[in-house]
């Protein structure tokens, strides 16, 4: 099989993008011929490159003046800047390239432009991240709070061969919206192999190597509890929800040192996100018992959270989170948001703690019962660990080229009949 990999953009230092890179490495070892389209606002002309074994294509996002006119034309209906570009890029793509089929990232927009880029695109392998199928105007996130890109959906899903969710939550999400619900498979987003401990090291040497680490670069007390909250600071993310937490955990005798790591971001509505959560911190007292550290290289994302007692994701939504099982890796339990979509992985197996979303009082409540029972803690540690094996990349690719092959083998039937009636 020859498939064409479809990202917005990709870059193997990235770390959101070397999960990708992962995945198309394991589907060497099935028979899977697999290249990378991606675009980028910077080209004026497509470039092909060959990065660690694998052929990478790049296609203009905004580039000639009249691209540039039509890209302002289209924002007008469809909320994203490049989306006239994309459209012209891969109709002019397929002229000149075939592939058997295209894994594409996003109903919107990489898959709607796909669709109106006409017949010489391959059959879709659509996966859906979770912001294309979201919606949270309050958190000023998710591209189905838009009308035209809610009414558009049904296309794309009746086009896509397949389509991948990342979460029961997406799936349901997705059917919501208009697709066919035996079209729509749960097949969760990997870890990268970095995500777990060096081979051989002993876990518990890991982990306490990590907490002397967070407690000399940060200057924290060895004795009281560590807290980790990683992810970029974008509303939707729900970190407020973790300050306010705070002074539940202290009414309980416990004085958690809470680390809220990551890029930080603004939006219309709460503007500078990182700002926002220092105000919210002294509003409540809490300025000594919460640190924003601001954004890590990936290398040190494993650090982070090995050094944690506990994990905190409390997302108002979310499709999946890698770092919840990138914590559970680790042996870090993690407290998570039921509306995140790893959320209903955490609690199969009992892996840590699911709590109700938009709520500093149950966040701080599961703190509570993770940090003040050390053998129910080291219970949560040890099913997390299990759980995390599931989410390697070499199971999830493999898991999606099954999916690939048996759609793949539903359809050629219909296309060998089609040929005929040709």
């Amino acid at each position: 099989m020859r498939v064409l990999y479809i990202l917005p953009h990709y870059s193997q230092s990235a770390m959101g993008n070397r999960i990708h890179a992962e995945l198309i490495e394991e589907w060497r070892n099935h028979d899977v011929d697999t290249e990378v389209l991606s675009f980028s606002a910077s080209l004026r002309r497509p470039t092909r490159t060959f990065e660690e074994g694998i052929v990478v294509h790049r296609l203009p996002a905004s580039g000639s003046l009249p691209a540039k006119i039509a890209n302002t034309l289209t924002a007008r209906i469809f909320p994203y800047p490049y989306l006239a570009s994309f459209i012209i890029g891969f109709g002019r793509f397929f002229a000149e390239h075939t592939y058997d089929l295209c894994h594409i990232e996003t109903a919107f927009p990489l898959a709607w432009a796909a669709v109106l880029a006409g017949k010489r695109v391959p059959p879709l392998a659509l996966t859906l991240p979770g912001a294309d199928v979201m919606a949270e105007p309050e958190f000023d996130y998710g591209y189905a709070r838009f009308r035209s890109v809610r009414a558009i959906l049904p296309i794309v899903f009746r086009r896509a061969l397949v389509i991948r969710a990342d979460s029961p939550q997406i799936r349901e999400a997705a059917i919501a919206l208009g697709a066919a619900p035996d079209k729509v498979k749960v097949i969760p987003y990997n870890i990268t192999n970095s995500s777990f401990p060096p081979v051989g090291e002993d876990l518990d040497a890991l982990r306490a190597r990590s907490r002397a680490a967070l407690v000399a670069r940060y200057h924290l007390d060895p004795r009281r509890p560590i807290v980790v909250g990683l992810n970029r600071l974008h509303p939707f993310k729900g970190m407020a929800y973790l300050v306010e937490a705070v002074p539940t955990v202290r009414a309980a005798g416990i004085e958690p040192q809470v680390l809220i790591v990551g890029p930080n971001r603004a939006t219309p509505r709460f503007g500078d996100y990182g700002a926002f959560l220092s105000r919210r911190a002294a509003e409540l007292g809490l300025s000594n018992h919460v640190l924003l550290t601001g954004g890590v290289p990936h290398t040190e994302v494993l650090t982070h959270l090995a050094g944690a007692d506990a994990a905190v994701v409390p997302s108002v939504a979310e499709a999946f989170s890698r770092v919840v099982i990138e914590a559970c890796a680790v042996g870090t339990p993690p407290v998570v948001t039921r509306t995140t979509g790893a959320s209903a992985y955490v609690a199969a197996a009992r892996a840590g703690v699911v709590v109700e979303p938009r709520s500093g009082p149950a966040i701080g409540a599961a703190l509570v019962e993770l940090l003040g029972d050390p053998v129910s803690w080291r219970e949560y540690s040890t099913r997390a660990v299990t759980l995390a094996l599931a989410f390697s990349s070499a199971r999830i690719a493999a898991d999606l080229i099954d999916l690939y092959r048996a759609a793949m083998a539903s359809r050629q039937p219909l296309a060998s009949l089609a040929a005929q009636d040709r």
